[in-house]
């Protein structure tokens, strides 16, 4: 019984202790029903103004949106678009590249994914192998992804940037 009116009086004076020291608490009242019914009434607000504020939201937003769009989106961002960019010329890349002479001699198989970034105009900007295999099959990919175009992706009917990733396997055939 001791113990419950201790623990009583010391949250009662913790409570008293931290309302007193910060003062908006000191000095608050509750409104009355007048008042607040007065209070409501003068919150009435002109839709045609709201209207106005909500459109110029809409173009804040958008100029904000621009220019994150020209940041370079981290590679490992994952960015939902609705339109994925889609390369133009990948059959003339992997002809390119064919199957390297001195690893197809060595009897190296594997695969090289390469993350490439796609500008608004779905050209190439920069790329990043993250799936090394060896590297008489990761050299030659890393020199002609550079040549590869795309489709731009899109968002909210805008081209964006974005990374995409493309595999290059390489298998021998006996």
């Amino acid at each position: 019984m001791k113990i419950t009116h201790f623990f009583i009086v010391l949250v009662l004076g913790l409570i008293i202790i931290s309302c007193s020291s910060n003062p908006q608490n000191s000095e608050h009242t509750e409104p009355n029903k007048d008042e607040e019914v007065d209070a409501i009434a003068d919150t009435n607000i002109d839709t045609a103004s709201t209207k106005d504020m909500l459109d110029t939201n809409v173009l804040i937003d958008k100029e904000a949106s621009k220019d994150t769009l020209d940041v370079e989106p981290s590679i490992s961002a994952i960015i939902l678009v609705d339109e994925d960019p889609k390369p133009l010329n990948l059959g003339e890349i992997y002809q390119a590249i064919g199957y390297p002479s001195k690893a197809k001699e060595a009897g190296i198989e594997g695969s090289v994914v390469v993350s490439v970034l796609v500008g608004e105009n779905g050209e190439y900007l920069k790329h990043k192998i993250i799936t090394h295999a060896h590297p008489l099959l990761s050299d030659p990919v890393d020199l002609e992804v550079k040549n590869l175009r795309f489709t731009p992706a899109m968002k909210a009917g805008e081209t964006v940037k974005v990374w995409i990733n493309l595999p290059f396997k390489f298998k021998l055939v006996n």
